[in-house]
Formats: C-alpha cells, structure tokens, sequence
C-alpha cells in the first residue's frame, strides 16, 4: 500500500515538473532538500525533497517519523491518552506550496497544503500492541529564509493544522480506550527545517 502511495506522488509530481518546464523554459527551476532536526534527535528521520518553479511554486514529497512521540505530542495528537505510549511509525506525503515573495527561490512567506499516509503502533500499559493507517490532510503558513549570500543553505519554520481522514473512532486495547483526533494540533508548536537548494 505505502509503495503505491508513492508512486501515485511520484508521478504528480513529474506531470507537475513536465507542465510547469514548458510554461516557461527561460527561468530554471530548482531542488531542494530539508529535514526537521528535532525527528533525528528523537530517534527518527526526517527527508523531503522540492521542485521550486520561478513561478511560486514549489511541490515536495516526504518521508517521516519512527519515534515515539514524547507526551505533548500525543496530548496533541490522541485522546485518553495517559496509559498508552505511541510510536508514529511512518509518514508519507505530498505537498504543495505558493510563495508571497516573487523571487524565483523558495525564500519567504509561504502557504503550505499536503495529503499523505502514516501508520501508528500503540502500547498500553500492560505490553498489548496494535498498528492503524490512516489517511491526513494539512493546511498551513510558513517562512523560509537563506541567510547567506550563497543561497544554498536555509532554515524555516511552518505551523499546519493536521486533518486525520479516516480511523478517528474510538479504540479499544485491553482496558485502555483512546482515539487519534480528527483536527490536529489544538496548540501552537511550529515545525522547525534546515535545508539545501541545488541548481537554479
């Protein structure tokens, strides 16, 4: 299933490259490739890689997560949650972004949407495990910013509000009963990104 998902992202992304290269072959898009610093530290990874056109826009796709998620993350993200540990598996996704600015770099303000698969395993208190896939959706704002001349290396931060799409019921496991939230996150933690940009 996840291979399938992102194949179908692949191949968005391509027809994506292919259309926008021919609206406008005098300007040079670019690449880039950025991970969230703080994925490492907890145990996981963190990869996305971007097609930036001159024209605002920029399309990605993204590989995230195997951790467990530290207690204001599952606050955040799972209710009836104080006898339960989470590890967030994997994510996969697509995203696509408009920039204010009319530079042709990805530099700036930014608004963000995406569309993605992700997978859980939960542990309650007594050692019984379960896994659950659901699909999400997320809308959000953004800022990137190179702070060099060279305009290679930069960093940002994004605040989304996460939409889960499916498998939002009540679960039960064992004598623990808990869900993932519908709307995701009820509190402001931005998500913070290092980055390098190739060509262009």
């Amino acid at each position: 299933m996840k291979t399938k998902v992102l194949l179908i992202f692949l191949t968005a992304l391509m027809i994506s490259t292919l259309s926008l290269q021919a609206q406008n072959a005098e300007e040079k898009p670019s690449y880039s490739i950025t991970a969230n610093p703080a994925y490492y530290i907890l145990g996981g990874y963190s990869v996305k890689g971007y097609y930036i056109t001159p024209q605002r826009w920029s399309f990605g796709l993204a590989a995230e997560a195997s951790f467990e998620l530290p207690d204001f993350a599952r606050d955040q993200f799972f209710d009836n949650n104080e006898d339960i540990t989470v590890d967030w598996d994997y994510l996969i996704g697509a995203e696509v972004r408009y920039r204010f600015s009319d530079s042709p770099i990805d530099k700036g303000l930014f608004l963000q949407a995406g569309f993605g698969y992700e997978g859980w395993t939960i542990t309650n208190d007594d050692g019984q495990q379960e896994g659950f896939d659901n699909w999400y959706g997320n809308i959000g704002i953004g800022y990137t910013w190179y702070p060099f001349k060279r305009e290679n290396f930069h960093l940002g931060g994004n605040y989304n509000i996460v939409f889960i799409l499916n498998e939002t019921q009540d679960r039960v496991l064992g004598d623990s009963q808990y869900n993932i939230r519908p709307v995701v996150p009820p509190s402001f933690i931005p998500s913070i990104f290092l980055g390098w940009r190739f060509g262009g």
